[in-house]
């Protein structure tokens, strides 16, 4: 069998951040073939596990896991839940694969995606691009570029006051029983956002706006007309009436929300409400660390250098302590 996708647009940003919302709103377009879950390839299978997993029958077991199971649980979340041959995919994805090939992301990810529009029906001759997000794949970006030459990009940016807003509402019911409390939801957004920020304006700089698409969280709720016209344009697709109402599998969709918002359409209730939402002490520490950022994109920090700095300081305490500290005075006398 010949695997055959479409060229692929990769939709990309910090994770709550609207990268699903933005995902869903394009499902249903008759021009698109839209993955149905995150690609998750590009941290939980690249590049760490093969690193340290280079037997062929471990890789396989992963990549089934990573890619299929997980799949499988998301479409059974749905009520009712959404069909989709997984089965089939599988197949169709394993079949003739090298065990050479199981360390080369741009096979997999096109093999994933060819999968998917056959089984799915979704003729790569029909489709004019095939729809892959996962979250923070900006930083990935100049390698995908090597995978997939004619790939695009469209990141998603957010106020990242906003954007740990909405990671906080989850920390109680999803992110503690993983382990992660909500300074570290600060310390990985004060991270991984900054670094997605950034990256945002060095990857439009690097391939050009003709391939890197910038789309603002607040537009794109507040003004989605304009937002998705942006869209269809930077893709040469033409508007349709799909891209108004998220969508998964062409199934309607309440997003993912921590808030229990039930919501199938777009909402902009969040959008600007950090300061309902989150501490003060907070919000300054992420002005102390990401103002560059923020105000590249127009993000204005509001409170004065003096705040900011007392703030980070004082989130430092926790910071240092739970990452850099290591007690040598714990030693036992003689040890």
């Amino acid at each position: 069998m010949t695997l055959v996708h479409s060229p692929l647009v990769f939709v990309c940003g910090h994770r709550k951040s609207g990268t699903s919302l933005l995902a869903n709103l394009l499902d249903g377009h008759p021009e698109l073939s839209v993955y149905p879950n995150d690609l998750a390839l590009l941290y939980a299978y690249f590049p760490d596990f093969i690193a340290s997993h280079t037997d062929s029958g471990e890789r396989r077991a992963r990549l089934r896991q990573v890619l299929f199971t997980d799949l499988t649980e998301r479409l059974e979340r749905f009520d009712p839940p959404l069909t989709l041959d997984v089965g089939k995919m599988v197949e169709v994805f394993f079949a003739s694969l090298p065990d050479a090939k199981l360390a080369d992301m741009g096979t997999l990810i096109a093999r994933l995606m060819a999968a998917y529009q056959d089984i799915s029906g979704q003729s790569a001759g029909k489709k004019v691009w095939g729809v892959v997000k996962e979250t923070s794949i900006e930083i990935y970006a100049a390698e995908i570029l090597e995978w997939f030459p004619e790939a695009r990009f469209i990141q998603v940016l957010r106020d990242p006051r906003d954007n740990f807003a909405a990671l906080a509402a989850g920390v109680k019911s999803y992110y503690e029983p993983m382990g992660e409390d909500r300074n570290s939801t600060l310390a990985s957004l004060l991270h991984r956002a900054r670094l997605g920020l950034r990256m945002a304006r060095l990857n439009v700089v690097a391939f050009g706006p003709e391939r890197y698409h910038l789309l603002r969280f607040e537009n794109l709720v507040n003004s989605p007309e304009t937002a998705m016209k942006s869209v269809t344009e930077f893709l040469g697709i033409a508007q349709d009436p799909a891209l108004a109402a998220p969508t998964v599998l062409g199934a309607s969709t309440m997003g993912n929300s921590f808030d229990g918002e039930a919501m199938c359409t777009v909402r902009a209730s969040n959008a600007g409400r950090w300061r309902d939402r989150i501490t003060e002490s907070e919000a300054q520490t992420i002005e102390f660390h990401m103002a560059e950022e923020m105000e590249a994109f127009g993000y204005a920090p509001v409170f004065s250098p003096v705040e900011q700095s007392r703030a980070a300081a004082e989130y430092y305490k926790w910071q240092n302590y739970a990452y850099f500290y290591r007690d040598r005075f714990g030693k036992t006398e003689g040890s």
